[in-house]
Formats: structure tokens, C-alpha cells, sequence
């Protein structure tokens, strides 16, 4: 190596200008709880836990060759099933005669029976009965000829939504969106829940997020009492031998999955 007295050529001195560093925001918890982070380009490594039959964002302990037990063996909440929800209000029959009719109808969250005429308003169930009648309509019947039977309509009022909507005494109102029953597994109590619903327990809270009919499942997020740790999980319902999911007559609550079959052969067609 030369020596810089033995080199003769000029130096220079380059001047760099001074580079920010680009600062990205921190990952934000997603809604089904505070580990489940995505960063700008790193989505989280989902794992499969199927002694759990759930996802988690850490992998399942192995001992021995098999799966250890569910870290959140205590998650404290099973699904029983998902279904369609049912009017909160059912005709379940008529008595009298034409222009001096009463309805029965069921109210679903109580299931107390409810009579009453045209122009009453059903103040517990939230509608009034604008109208009572009998029709003659065509029921449609698998396998045979299609007859025509006298079917009670009532007309009703809905106050919530505002909407007029019928119901007859040969089926049960059904609507698009869907509600589930939870139990607690500490108590058994059976709680009936829809996409947003909360059910609060001695061990914190749940939230009832998205709820699928086909296959049923239900994504449930349970959150601290102190607010500080969520963990989500993908209930399916639970159908063992098992003493935590025994349901017996005595712990379901009265609900639109206890409605009584009505007396329909097809389907009424006016």
C-alpha cells in the first residue's frame, strides 16, 4: 500500500444528506382478541388444536407424542345449536266466530299464552293485532294432491320495526337472520343470543360475534373483567355424553327452538 504523501491526488469530501427513517404504525388488535396482531406485511401463524377443535395464534404444548390439554380448557361457554330465528310472536289458534274472533298467541321469550281481539295492542310483545280472519287457502302437500283448508291471519303491527307482517296458525314466522343458544359449563345456565349480543359471567364477559347456520358454529370473544385480555374462539356445538352438556327440560329457558309443532301438512298458499 502507497502511503498518501506518495499519491498525489486530490481529496474530496462528500456531503450525504441525512435519510428519515420511515416509522410504521404498531400492529392494532383485531376483533377476536389482543393476540390476533397483523403487522404491515406479517399476518400471524395460525395454529390448529383439534383435542380444542380451535384456532390460536400460539401452538398446541406437545407431551409425549399428543397434544397437551387446551391451554383455555376454561373458556366457561359451549354452544348447544344455531338456528333460524323465529317472530317473537306466534298464532297458535283461534276461537269464536266470524266478526267476535280471539287469537291465542304465544309470546316466544316468556312463552305465556296472549288472547286477544282486533285493535289490541299486545304491549309486552311490542305489535297490534289490526285484524283477525279466517281464509280459505291452499295447502301444498308432499306426495299429493294440494286441499284447501279455513286458516286464522292475523294482521299485526310490529312497533320496532314498523312494519305490518301476518301471521297464520298453520305455521311458524321464520326470519333470514339467525340466533343461537349459549350455556355456561360453570352453571349450565342456557342463554339465547344473536350477532352482537354479551353475556356477562362471573369470570368476565362474552361477546357473540358472527353466527353460522350451515355448518353451525358461533365466533365468540371472551373478554377480562378488567378488560385487559380477550381470547376468541370458533364454538361448534357440542354434541357428547358429556355431564357438561347434558340439557335437561329443567335448565332450558323457554325459546323459539321450544316452539311446539303446529298442525301443517304443506305449506298455505293464498
Amino acid at each position: 500500500m502507497l502511503s498518501d504523501r506518495k499519491v498525489d491526488v486530490e481529496h474530496y469530501e462528500v456531503v450525504t444528506r441525512n435519510i428519515e427513517k420511515a416509522i410504521w404504525d404498531k400492529p392494532v388488535s383485531q376483533s377476536r382478541g389482543e393476540d390476533w396482531l397483523f403487522d404491515v406485511f406479517t399476518p400471524p401463524v395460525i395454529y390448529y388444536n383439534p383435542v380444542s377443535g380451535t384456532f390460536t395464534l400460539t401452538p398446541p404444548t406437545i407431551v409425549s407424542g399428543k397434544i397437551a390439554d387446551d391451554p383455555y380448557k376454561d373458556f366457561g361457554l359451549e354452544l348447544v345449536d344455531v338456528r333460524p330465528r323465529p317472530y317473537r310472536l306466534q298464532l297458535v289458534g283461534y276461537a269464536g266466530e266470524t266478526g267476535n274472533y280471539v287469537a291465542y298467541f304465544e309470546y316466544i321469550p316468556t312463552g305465556t299464552l296472549i288472547l286477544a281481539r282486533e285493535n289490541k295492542v299486545l304491549v309486552e310483545a311490542g305489535v297490534k293485532v289490526l285484524s283477525f280472519e279466517l281464509r280459505q287457502m291452499e295447502i301444498e302437500q308432499e306426495g299429493s294432491m294440494p286441499v284447501f283448508e279455513k286458516i286464522g291471519v292475523a294482521r299485526l303491527l310490529d312497533y320496532e320495526s314498523g312494519e305490518e307482517l301476518f301471521l297464520t296458525n298453520v305455521e311458524t314466522k321464520i326470519f333470514s337472520d339467525l340466533e343461537a343458544r349459549v350455556r355456561a359449563v360453570a352453571t349450565g345456565q342456557v342463554y339465547l343470543v344473536r350477532e352482537g349480543s354479551q353475556v356477562e359471567l362471573d369470570n368476565g364477559y362474552y361477546v357473540v360475534g358472527d353466527l353460522s347456520g350451515d355448518p353451525e358454529e358461533a365466533m365468540v370473544t371472551k373478554i377480562s373483567i378488567d378488560g385487559d385480555k380477550r381470547h376468541s374462539r370458533l364454538l361448534t356445538p357440542i354434541r357428547s355424553d358429556d355431564s357438561l352438556n347434558i340439557d335437561s327440560e329443567e335448565s332450558r329457558p323457554i325459546s323459539p327452538f321450544a316452539i311446539r309443532p303446529k298442525s301443517q301438512v304443506g305449506k298455505p298458499r293464498s
